[in-house]
């Protein structure tokens, strides 16, 4: 009932719905105008789309109502304050209502569009800037009151009708310098609803796009809700606590009204997320054109050339010629005229509940996989891509390009117009490393086939290997170079084995570089005619070892002999601790080194030795097979880590960071929130540990930890200094004892929020490196927020620590318990202060220098 500009592709000439019209009129006259305005009612929402809507799973629809389709605008009244009610918008709802209630479906009415117009961003309700705002009108908030009574007495037995949501995203700067204009309505309109039904909810939004409740509280009705809108943020915990604490405080119930706009992962972290918190939800919009929407308008080329005629860059349409395109243009807005996005609905409806796959076309072997037609499901589930939703509220107005070909689908897999001879009308492209797709399909019988792949490359072609049920069942692949993007070749990749039944095909992009269109298995043949061989090797992502895939399962009994395996890296041989089979086909051995396996080192495998066979086939030995080294990247100390360089983060968020040499920084870190990092440690021993920390809050910390065999460590915990502001840097330093070897640790949020720069392990600790001798040891030294003293096990009796400032007075005095003392110099005046050991048999002087964070 409401149109925005960038729904009907004008948003750059005709933001409002005023606009729009005004230009019709100007192009095709009132008239033809007025008859098109009655068919885009007609044909934007019927009978069917509330029909399909409850198909699909949903149980509420919000309506966006524009009042004029109500009462006349306060200009045109004939008598000045009066309301004159115009019988197409009731008729519209009550024509949807029905279709609602039929469905037994809720509906919710919103005023997207109030009397003048609720929000200096025009195009959301229709907002002339000529004329006076509902906020700078007495006659306008008189006129929306009535509305709402009269709309109230219309629906107040209705019990499909789930409530009003009185005005939609306000966002207007009012001069009282709060929200008491905004509050102040919301309770006229309430108080005459009341006299009418006392039975519906009654939702309200905040200021500032439904999210600012200052001076909304606390609630005026005892069926009131507040209602959220979310776009384009992160869908971490911390982004709906304020209006969790708002439903806590107040008791009340709490909506996210209307979210939308963004990728199917998008929609599915936000959907569970809410779900989890007993948080229902309201999608925008239902349709239009491009793919994020459950129904996906095709827009007619006339239409377009009207648009850039508008522009002033398009042909010329005669009046006649306009409005057919305009014409055509609503009836392509007829369900049946759109495309169902059933990845779009089933990214709401389903995958919040469930990493489970679909089949997005039913198929079999002998069927043609076309690369768009991917299984249905999360990503890391169905698929992998690296870009898979839009965060750019949150991450300083920077956009990302989930889709970069904006066709097909609403996943982070990159898909557009295909010009292949065959094909589904698309094609993958922009493809990247790591990333990957799966295809269920049925398989009638076991047997080895060849293997389709076409694909096309200006570039010099992508790298890939087919998984078959999670498991290597060709090697590495180099597709070819073909001279562009849309230059198809059909490359063949032999002996691939298929099992009887259900199967799950992976195609894993090991290097990106080539477009996909389609993949077929032809030329069946008996899996007994292919020789028992090795088809990859590749390293696990953590430990110190890798899996060597077989293209058929080991039959007989898993005793191999070590000495038969050998591993080359780095130039050296790696000892192999063992040799085991693993897999649930029995198709994968594991081999363990006993030395640490480094990301950036070249790995080859290789087997010379007998006795392992699939039936009375022997394995084929192999040489030098080239490991796929898959380790992540590790850090060897001392060094200096940025927090960005994480191998796992789990909820925080990144932001510019204003400190010293730029980048990034995290934040917004609550307890319970960790980074992961890999280490590689040559010399076990006890490291200064630096963070470069900003806080607003008392008690910010963090704990750190190793990770063993089967569980986590604690190796120390820090807490961190209030540095005055969220880019007020300072560098707060600890000491740690580190064991030898290659280890992820995880820096753990323990106390409350603050930012993270980069984190610094620097030399062990020795008596070498200290500014003492004798009998004890400092360290970090220099140091500016904390150190520690280290009693040597060669001092003996009872040890007291003596401290003085440069003009010899003494500032810290206690007697030394165990060998360790960890002390907070944080609050000391910075420079050089005379530390003093008395043992009881010696005195040992040292020094410790206090420097400022910086």
């Amino acid at each position: 009932m409401l149109q925005e500009g960038y729904m009907m592709k004008t948003g750059d000439i005709a933001g409002t719905q005023h606009e729009f019209r005004e230009k019709l009129v100007n192009t095709i006259g009132e008239a033809l105008t007025d008859s098109f305005y009655m068919v885009w009612l007609r044909d934007h929402c019927t009978r069917t789309d509330i029909d399909s809507l409850a198909s699909w799973g949903f149980n509420s629809v919000r309506v966006a109502m524009h009042y004029k389709w109500f009462t006349l605008p306060i200009e045109e009244e004939p008598i000045a304050g009066s309301h004159t009610w115009l019988d197409i918008g009731f008729a519209l709802i009550d024509s949807l209502l029905d279709w609602c209630g039929d469905n037994e479906m809720y509906l919710i009415l919103d005023l997207h569009g109030a009397p003048g117009g609720q929000g200096a961003n025009a195009s959301i309700s229709d907002y002339d800037p000529s004329k006076p705002s509902l906020w700078e009108s007495q006659e306008n908030k008189d006129k929306t009151v009535a509305l709402w009574k009269r709309l109230a007495e219309r629906y107040r037995d209705e019990p499909w009708m789930g409530g009003y949501d009185l005005i939609n995203e306000t966002n207007w700067t009012f001069p009282e310098g709060n929200n008491s204009q905004l509050r102040n309505l919301f309770v006229r309109i309430t108080d005459s609803i009341r006299t009418v039904d006392q039975n519906h909810m009654i939702i309200i939004e905040g200021n500032w796009f439904a999210n600012d409740y200052s001076g909304l509280t606390p609630p005026w009705d005892p069926n009131l809700v507040y209602s959220f809108h979310k776009y384009w943020s992160f869908n971490d915990p911390g982004s709906i606590d304020w209006m969790l604490n708002l439903r806590d405080t107040y008791n009340i119930p709490i909506w996210l009204g209307e979210s939308g706009e963004n990728s199917n992962t998008w929609f599915t972290n936000l959907i569970s997320l809410c779900e989890a918190r007993n948080i229902g939800w309201s999608w925008w919009p239902l349709k239009k054109g491009g793919i994020n929407n459950p129904l996906r308008v095709e827009i007619n080329d006339d239409y377009l050339q009207l648009i850039d005629n508008w522009r002033g860059t398009g042909p010329f349409l005669s009046p006649e010629e306009a409005f057919q395109a305009v014409l055509t243009f609503s009836d392509r807005h007829s369900i049946e005229n759109c495309y169902f996005q059933k990845d779009v609905v089933d990214a709401m409806i389903r995958q919040p509940h469930t990493t489970e796959t679909l089949p997005f076309v039913n198929r079999t072997v002998q069927d043609t996989l076309f690369a768009p037609e991917y299984d249905l499901g999360r990503n890391g589930f169905a698929y992998f891509d690296t870009d898979t939703a839009d965060y750019h509220g949150d991450m300083d107005g920077t956009y990302i390009e989930w889709n970069s070909g904006h066709a097909f689908r609403n996943d982070g897999v990159d898909l557009e117009p295909c010009e292949d001879a065959v094909s589904n009308g698309y094609n993958v492209g922009w493809t990247s490393d790591g990333e990957w797709l799966s295809y269920t399909l049925v398989n009638d019988s076991s047997a080895a086939y060849t293997m389709e792949v076409r694909s096309a490359s200006a570039g010099s072609g992508a790298r890939i290997h087919v998984e078959v049920n999670g498991l290597d069942a060709s090697g590495p692949v180099d597709l070819p170079a073909t001279g562009g993007w849309q230059k198809w070749v059909t490359s063949e990749i032999e002996d691939i084995i298929l099992p009887e039944g259900q199967v799950r095909i992976s195609i894993v992009i090991d290097r990106g570089g080539s477009n996909l269109n389609f993949f077929r298995f032809t030329t069946p043949r008996p899996d007994s005619l292919l020789p028992f061989r090795a088809l990859s090797a590749v390293t696990s992502v953590l430990e110190n070892e890798l899996q060597i895939t077989l293209n058929k399962p080991v039959t007989s009994t898993p005793s191999f002999e070590i000495s038969d395996f050998s591993l080359a890296g780095g130039g050296v041989e790696k000892p192999i601790e063992s040799v085991s089979l693993g897999g649930e086909e029995g198709r994968v051995l594991t081999v363990i080194s006993s030395a640490p396996l480094f990301y950036n080192e070249s790995l080859r495998v290789t087997w010379a030795g007998e006795g392992i066979l699939h039936g009375e086939q022997p394995l084929t030995p192999f040489s030098y097979l080239e490991v796929q080294n898959r380790l992540a990247r590790h850090f060897q100390v001392p060094v200096r880590i940025q927090a960005e360089d994480y191998y796992l983060n789990r909820g925080l968020e990144l932001e510019s960071c204003s400190d010293i040499g730029g980048g990034l920084n995290t934040g917004y870190a609550n307890v319970g929130d960790y980074l992961d990092y890999v280490l590689y440690v040559p010399q076990a021993g006890d490291y200064s540990l630096d963070f470069r920390i900003a806080t607003e809050r008392y008690n910010a910390g963090l704990q750190i930890l190793k990770k063993g065999a089967d569980r986590f460590e604690i190796l120390g915990n820090m807490r961190f200094d209030r540095t005055g502001g969220w880019q007020n840097w300072t560098t707060q330093s600890t000491s740690l004892s580190l064991g030898e070897g290659k280890y992820l640790i995880r820096l753990m949020v323990t106390g409350e929020e603050h930012n993270l720069n980069w984190f610094e392990f620097r030399q062990p600790v020795s008596a070498e490196t200290q500014a003492a001798t004798g009998s004890f040891l400092i360290f970090p030294n220099p140091a500016s927020a904390r150190t520690i003293f280290l009693l040597k096990t060669a001092a003996s009796g009872q040890a007291r620590l003596n401290i003085f400032d440069s003009m010899g007075r003494l500032v810290f005095s206690e007697p030394f318990q165990g060998e360790r003392m960890e002390m907070d110099i944080s609050d000391w005046q910075t420079g050089v202060y005379l530390v003093r050991m008395d043992t009881g048999d010696d005195m040992q002087p040292g020094k410790l220098i206090v420097q400022p964070s910086y």
